[in-house]
């Protein structure tokens, strides 16, 4: 079974543990956790996650700069972000709870967790899906040699 790599920002350390503790008990997660958004442009870098979990009020830099530095940097624009936080309200009209704002998905962190492992998958899954798409090279069509 292949191990997916998240790396978890967010400056509530007791937080970040829990959810840690919760996506490494799933058995297929690597999880590294930061606690300092300062930090997360250099450790993203070293650990080349497959998934960003990222919270958006933290001191220092927030969320929302954290994003902007991945996505100005080649290695890393094209992680997956989750944006998890306490600024919104699970959204009932949708399965995972997931709202879409500026184009990135963010979930409450009063979301129970299957509802916040609902996501990661869901974006995971996306993100493949557009990889495997990508890497595949274009097979010409019987009617287009010649």
């Amino acid at each position: 079974m292949e191990t997916t790599k998240i790396l978890i920002i967010d400056d509530e350390a007791d937080f970040t543990a829990l959810l840690r503790a919760n996506l490494e008990e799933v058995g297929n997660f690597e999880v590294l956790d930061i606690n300092e958004s300062s930090h997360a442009l250099k450790t993203a870098k070293e650990f080349m996650p497959d998934l960003c979990i990222i919270d958006v009020v933290m001191p220092g830099l927030d969320g929302g700069d954290v994003v902007a530095q991945f996505r100005a940097d080649p290695e890393l624009r094209s992680i997956p972000v989750l944006m998890l936080t306490a600024l919104v309200e699970e959204n009932p009209d949708t399965p995972d709870g997931e709202t879409q704002t500026g184009g990135l998905p963010f979930v409450s962190k009063t979301s129970e967790f299957g509802t916040i492992l609902s996501c990661i998958e869901k974006h995971l899954e996306e993100a493949r899906a557009t990889t495997t798409t990508a890497e595949e090279p274009h097979m010409a069509e019987p009617w287009e040699l010649g």
